[in-house]
């Protein structure tokens, strides 16, 4: 089958579907250019978890599909200073007191590139946080997000690009609260990763790495019989080699390996209370409550743009069968 995209609806909503021999995917712009469904043809598996109503998906926004955040994670009380500047961002997580992952994920997003070559498909969609009043007030920058999605054989490649067309110069983070179908009983997981995070009582870093209990099961692939949200540190960051983390699902024989350049350098990995069949590996460019830590930024993620610059982050999902 030849490369193909077209417009569509998903639960009435408008979206783009675009797909190759390999896979099919369907982005939607109107909540928060989400890609909500990822679809391996082969074996007809739904790789993302899908919300079956509109409301379903209103309800919890960042637990189907892609979901992009920006910035990433929790921020202490909402509440951060930067260059002689205190923001206040909107409390969004009551119980703990935090602004937790940013303003993107469930707003519009406008289409300005859909497009078909003989070896891929490419959607591009971008937004302008100046224009949304709502965000703006909190975070006064002329900041511009754009998504490129390319479907290129067995791999998903995202690319966002983050501009800063303002005056003033802005911290950022990135980061992708993926949520993939997973069975506990029969799927693997695996994450380049050797230290953790230590949290409190608040899920924020105390400043501490602490090495991971179950550091080999992890690197080798492992049942997750447990509840998770926790905070990895990649292993790229000290060792080089791989940034990646990989579902491999047993009953199918298939794997999906999700790569992170290197300015991901942390991964959340979440799975609600264990047994609900979705996995959340979470590629950050910054480190949760980065904006409040007294760390290097070379080690907690936090990036600055000046006025007039921008920057890319790349990452990919591949799908590999092991036909045995």
């Amino acid at each position: 089958m030849t490369n193909y995209i077209e417009k569509m609806t998903y639960l009435g909503t408008p979206a783009v579907k675009a797909g190759n021999e390999h896979l099919e995917m369907i982005v939607v712009p109107e909540w928060g250019s989400n890609v909500i469904s990822l679809v391996d043809k082969e074996t007809k598996l739904h790789l993302l978890r899908e919300p079956e109503t509109t409301d379903s998906f209103h309800d919890t926004p960042t637990l189907y599909g892609i979901p992009i955040l920006f910035p990433p994670n929790r921020i202490s009380d909402g509440k951060f200073s930067f260059r002689g500047r205190t923001y206040h961002f909107d409390i969004n997580e009551k119980d703990k007191h935090h602004h937790l992952h940013g303003f993107l994920y469930d707003k519009k997003w406008d289409i300005i590139t859909m497009k078909q070559t003989d070896e891929e498909v490419i959607i591009e969609t971008e937004i302008d946080l100046s224009d949304i009043p709502h965000v703006y007030k909190q975070f006064p920058h002329h900041a511009v997000v754009r998504m490129r999605y390319i479907l290129n054989d067995n791999t998903l490649h995202k690319h966002a690009t983050i501009m800063n067309k303002g005056e003033d110069a802005f911290p950022w983070g990135l980061g992708y609260h993926t949520t993939f179908v997973f069975p506990e009983e029969s799927s693997l997981f695996s994450l380049t990763a050797d230290q953790q995070w230590e949290l409190d009582e608040r899920l924020l870093p105390t400043g501490k790495l602490v090495d991971i209990p179950n550091q080999e099961a992890l690197h080798e692939g492992m049942l997750l019989r447990q509840q998770l949200d926790d905070v990895y540190l990649s292993s790229y960051q000290k060792r080089g080699g791989e940034n990646q983390a990989v579902i491999y699902h047993q009953h199918v024989h298939l794997n999906m390996i999700y790569k992170a350049d290197e300015q991901f350098k942390h991964w959340v990995v979440y799975n609600a209370d264990g047994t609900q069949g979705y996995l959340c590996p979470e590629p950050y460019t910054w480190v949760t409550n980065a904006v409040n830590l007294d760390l290097p930024s070379s080690l907690t993620g936090l990036q600055v743009l000046e006025p007039g610059e921008e920057t890319t982050v790349k990452s990919s999902i591949t799908i590999e069968r092991n036909h045995q």
